[in-house]
């Protein structure tokens, strides 16, 4: 006898490698399962429609991957892909091959070169039945029923008396069919104890007249235990069920691969639960797929309040771009990739995580992402609190660096104050004898002559007077000097138009200037240059820079004055052609005590000039600097603010 045509989708099955297929046939609007192999249930309804879209709509294969039949196949079975192929048309009946995949298959072209041969013959043994010439209906019929894998029984609506029951029945309980008619218990006594009240509800549902199925553990009359799926049709007359119709499949296999599935989905979520890190993973378009409880609860939200939420939905706009960057480059790469994301918690908090991400595949494609993220905010902040108290460290160490080298300076000047303190007391002595012994000795000559004529001792009383107003300018230096030190006399700040004073200023050496002539150059600004200061004292400042300007430029020379306007502060430079300051004596300019020697220049004065120059414009928060080369000239600038 030549192969039955459940002998030729076998080997159909064998050549394609699918996991499972069948043969229908479709007269009119009636469809009919021929002959299947494996896990098909053919009284399925998913099954039933796709056989329709095939035969009477004609359907795409990509509109029967879209419809709600192939989806619910894909969530019982793990069916991924579908080949349908029409075999036979005869007088408006048509036959089909359907054939199922859980995982990719080759290409279809290769798989229907290969199926040439198979589909010839199953198209022949098609023919010969349709025609009815060489296979008898019933044969056909024996034929099927012995290759069929599954047990198909025929009961009583109470499914405690079987009327019929094919050979299957014997590989999978280990009785024959007539022990099974003989005594009607042996399957029911089969069902493990805990699972019977399923198949009670199982029977139930059949009496009611629904088509009904139910999963069950069983043992075999060897003690061999067993899972089962008994599928179940009522057939209905006069309303009422007499009799139900079905089938009784092993899926141990599949039940118990399904069961470690549960069990280490079940591992994996206490896992995943207990850990306190963020636990998470993304679909290919960035939505959450599963979050961690400890994870979300982190961020204020149940993980069902994030799951189908967009990852995006819960950053801060600020890290969007560098979350956008890290996510490219985890497409682009297998390895895992660590990136920082700053997330907003419910109340808008920010809470940062570290996080490593790995790109899920699926036939060679990212399908997805799994990710664990480290909260890292109270690393974060400690970080941030080292970083300041090592940048306040420095600041200490750099002050206590300065505060060491200002207490050397100190000492340095402790003593070079001494030093100066005893030259000033010399200088100051001088200073104060040479006016005091010219009053004494001409009034002494006026007293001790009475006939002294009296252009002589007009002339006398004229020196004595003037010696008279060098000692009082030398004291009353001195004791400006005093007080400006100690900070006994306040500044007496007032707006005042600063090209005023210096108009003052210049009025009083316009003698001087001309006795010597000496060529004054000023660049001063047009309108007025307001300034908020104390007017005596910035007067002061530019009378001791003018008058040592005159001092000690040789006749002849030049002195050039420049004002300049700089929006919050003026700057004043008088600069002149005279002898010049050594280089060595610049830093002792402005030291309290000191007066420096210039050549060619005699010793006037107690050196007070600069050194209360210098005071004044501190005490108005501005500076002073000086440059000079001997024989060349001097430049002093001041820098005042005008507030």
């Amino acid at each position: 006898m030549s192969d039955s045509p459940n002998d030729i989708l076998q080997q159909i099955k064998s050549l394609t490698q699918s996991d499972s297929g069948y043969i229908f046939k479709t007269d009119g609007e009636a469809v009919t399962i021929l002959s299947y192999v494996d896990e098909i249930d053919i009284h399925s309804k998913a099954i039933l429609e796709i056989s329709k879209m095939i035969s009477l709509k004609n359907a795409s294969l990509n509109e029967i991957y879209k419809s709600g039949y192939f989806v619910e196949l894909n969530k019982e079975k793990n069916y991924v892909s579908i080949f349908r192929e029409k075999i036979l048309e005869n007088e408006e009946i048509y036959y089909h091959i359907v054939l199922f995949w859980k995982k990719k298959p080759q290409d279809v072209k290769l798989i229907r070169s290969k199926l040439t041969s198979s589909l010839n013959k199953l198209k022949k043994k098609l023919s010969e039945f349709h025609q009815n010439k060489s296979i008898e209906p019933e044969q056909l019929f024996n034929e099927a029923l012995a290759t069929i894998q599954s047990v198909i029984f025929s009961t009583n609506a109470d499914g405690s008396e079987y009327y019929f029951i094919t050979d299957a029945v014997r590989n999978l309980f280990g009785y024959s069919p007539q022990e099974i008619y003989d005594n009607k218990l042996l399957i029911l006594r089969s069902i493990d104890e805990d699972h019977f009240h399923k198949f009670r509800g199982f029977i139930d549902k059949l009496k009611t007249g629904d088509v009904s199925f139910v999963e069950y553990r069983m043992k075999d009359r060897f003690g061999k235990e067993h899972w089962v799926r008994h599928s179940g049709i009522p057939i209905i007359r006069d309303g009422n069920v007499v009799r139900v119709v079905g089938t009784i499949n092993e899926i141990t296999e599949e039940k118990t691969t399904q069961l470690k599935l549960i069990s280490s989905e079940e591992k994996f979520r206490m896992l995943i639960d207990t850990a306190e890190d963020l636990i998470f993973i993304l679909n290919g378009f960035g939505y959450f797929n599963l979050v961690n409880i400890n994870g979300a609860t982190a961020l204020g939200y149940m993980p069902d309040e994030m799951i189908g939420k967009h990852f995006l939905e819960f950053i801060d706009k600020e890290d969007e771009s560098k979350i956008a960057e890290a996510f490219s480059k985890i497409l682009s790469s297998n390895e895992i990739t660590t990136f920082e994301a700053v997330f907003l918690d419910r109340f808008d908090k920010p809470v940062t995580f570290e996080i490593n991400a790995k790109p899920m595949m699926s036939d060679g494609e990212v399908s997805g992402m799994i990710s664990i993220g480290r909260n890292v905010t109270t690393r974060k902040l400690h970080e941030q609190k080292i970083r300041d108290l090592n940048s306040k460290l420095v600041e200490a160490n750099r002050i206590i660096s300065i505060e060491r080298e200002r207490a050397r300076h100190k000492i340095n000047v402790l003593e070079e104050l001494n030093k100066l303190k005893s030259e000033f007391i010399s200088n100051i002595s001088h200073e104060l004898r040479t006016p005091l012994a010219s009053i004494v000795g001409f009034a002494e000559t006026i007293l001790s002559d009475p006939d002294l004529p009296k252009e002589t001792a007009r002339e006398f009383n004229e020196i004595i007077l003037s010696e008279g107003k060098r000692l009082a300018k030398l004291i009353n230096d001195v004791l400006d000097f005093s007080k400006l030190e100690s900070g006994e006399e306040e500044l007496k700040r007032e707006s005042f138009n600063v090209l005023d004073v210096l108009s003052e200023v210049l009025d009083l050496f316009t003698k001087p200037l001309a006795d010597k002539e000496i060529y004054l150059s000023t660049d001063l600004p047009g309108g007025e240059i307001n300034i908020v200061a104390d007017r005596a004292r910035i007067y002061q400042v530019f009378f001791n820079l003018m008058s040592n300007a005159i001092k000690f430029t040789n006749r002849g020379g030049r002195i050039f004055l420049i004002l300049v306007d700089h929006g919050k502060e003026i700057e004043f430079t008088i600069t002149d052609t005279g002898i010049g300051i050594p280089e060595k004596d610049i830093p002792k300019l402005f030291q309290k005590f000191s007066k420096i020697q210039r050549p060619g220049a005699p010793l006037i004065g107690a050196g007070f000039g600069l050194v209360t120059v210098k005071q004044i414009v501190e005490l108005h928060k501005g500076v002073v600097r000086v440059k000079s080369e001997e024989d060349k000239g001097s430049t002093f600038i001041v820098r005042l603010p005008k507030q």
